[in-house]
């Protein structure tokens, strides 16, 4: 009976202590709670936003496996116009992609006729609920899809390579450049003739193998080209950042190319961008890590200021910003002084004994100013929290007023919608509006359209 006691006393006591160390994380762990209404809804000056969307999975799915199928479900591109105002107008079209890798997978040329979307993973097959690790189980994709805008037709379907992780289009728009996720051939360019792919051109970078994953190479998992058109920056392994130079033909495509040796600095880096002068990338790090525990207990993650100018060799991180946890994407204002971070959080966590972690039930948004010439960073005030399951992309509007973020589901409910919510930016305070424009579950990845014809390269 005694021991009965102690042992009754004892598991009390360790669920007691247990329950207060939960607590005094989450009162630790800073992670923002939803800020109040308080802005304006003004229509957005655009002339279209694109949206992906990955109809297989609940977001979820990453941590537990449970993919949560949604009958009639699919992928899709979704097309909105009108952004801001009482009604605005939405087109589907399929075409397949997925939210198994960094924002990056669609493009488009800036008249806006016609989208390009690359799928890094297939659809999940038919019948199946759950896998032991979507990573391992989901099929690899192969495919470039383009779509017709004014009709909302898939015109061309392209085998490009293992893996296609994102997708860029040249300053010219006579070629696509898309990071593929092999340590052989991680790059594929694929020249546009009135904007239809024409045969894609693989080429090799002899990168040295810097995969933190036992037995996985991911190649390239971003790539982004310089503003001028012959130099790309790219993001090895989530790991490494270097400078490509191209080597390009009479048409003005890239057909060899050398790359610099990787930087490593960060934790898991997701997605860059090039500041307007193309003198420094900038890359997101959400402070993750090849292990899965690492996003679950990630600290904040940052926004880094890499100086990788091709006009020089000076290289290295001149700047950092914090943010908050997991940035997994950012956008950058026309005028180039602004970013956007998007703070997932922790909020891929599913329910159960996860519920007991903090950063669940909210996602944040945080404001860097950027100085073009320096590439040096500051953030302004304090995340601003919003509800959300894995809100993974943003974009402003053209005059740098309205930012629009999509959300991939709600909190605790892996079959329900996703949407676009917007804010306001008033100086430098960015403001709820409250407002949403419902999508199917699975929405994830923006491209913005200007009216001007100068596109967002998102």
């Amino acid at each position: 009976m005694r021991l009965a006691k102690w042992v009754g006393g004892t598991v009390s006591a360790v669920i007691a202590v247990s329950f207060l160390g939960i607590a005094g994380w989450n009162f630790l762990d800073g992670t923002p709670s939803a800020a109040p209404i308080d802005g304006e809804q003004e229509a957005f000056d655009l002339s279209r936003l694109l949206v992906l969307v990955d109809g297989d999975m609940a977001a979820t799915g990453y941590a537990d496996g449970k993919l949560h199928p949604i009958a009639g479900a699919r992928d899709m591109m979704v097309a909105i116009d009108g952004l801001g105002t009482d009604a605005p107008q939405i087109t589907e079209v399929p075409a397949s992609n997925t939210v198994m890798g960094w924002p990056g997978a669609m493009t488009a040329g800036s008249a806006g006729r016609y989208a390009y979307v690359v799928e890094s993973r297939k659809n999940a097959p038919e019948g199946v609920a759950a896998m032991n690790n979507v990573f391992a189980e989901m099929p690899v994709g192969t495919l470039l899809t383009t779509i017709e805008l004014s009709s909302g037709e898939v015109v061309a379907t392209t085998e490009i390579c293992t893996r296609p992780n994102n997708v860029d289009i040249s300053p010219s728009e006579d070629w696509l450049l898309i990071s593929c996720g092999t340590h052989e051939g991680e790059l594929a360019v694929v020249p546009l003739v009135d904007g239809q792919p024409q045969t894609p051109r693989i080429l090799d970078l002899d990168l040295p193998d810097i995969a933190t994953r036992p037995g996985v190479n991911d190649g390239l998992t971003y790539a982004m080209i310089h503003p001028e058109g012959a130099a790309a920056g790219y993001i090895a392994s989530d790991v490494g950042v270097g400078l490509i130079r191209f080597k390009l033909d009479a048409d003005g495509v890239p057909m060899a190319a050398m790359a610099e040796p990787p930087l490593q600095e960060g934790d898991w880096l997701s997605v860059g961008r090039w500041t307007r002068a193309g003198d420094h990338f900038l890359v997101a790090d959400v402070a993750w890590g090849a292990a899965p525990t690492d996003a679950l207990f990630n600290g904040k993650g940052q926004i880094l200021s890499f100086a990788l100018s091709p006009d020089d060799d000076v290289r290295g991180v001149v700047s950092a910003a914090k943010v908050s946890k997991s940035p997994e994407a950012f956008e950058l204002n026309r005028a180039g002084d602004r970013l956007v971070a998007v703070n997932m959080e922790r909020t891929y966590l599913p329910g159960g004994v996860f519920g007991l972690v903090p950063g669940r039930g909210a996602s944040s948004l945080s404001l860097v100013a950027i100085d073009d010439a320096t590439g040096h960073l500051e953030t302004l005030g304090d995340p601003v929290g919003f509800e959300g399951v894995l809100p993974e992309d943003a974009v402003f509007d053209t005059d740098g007023n309205q930012i629009a973020v999509v959300v991939f589901q709600d909190h605790d409910a892996p079959r329900s919608d996703g949407w676009i919510e917007t804010f306001t930016l008033e100086g430098d305070q960015i403001r709820r509006t409250g407002e949403r424009v419902k999508l199917p579950r699975g929405a994830h990845d923006l491209f913005a359209l200007d009216r001007s014809n100068a596109v967002s390269r998102d």
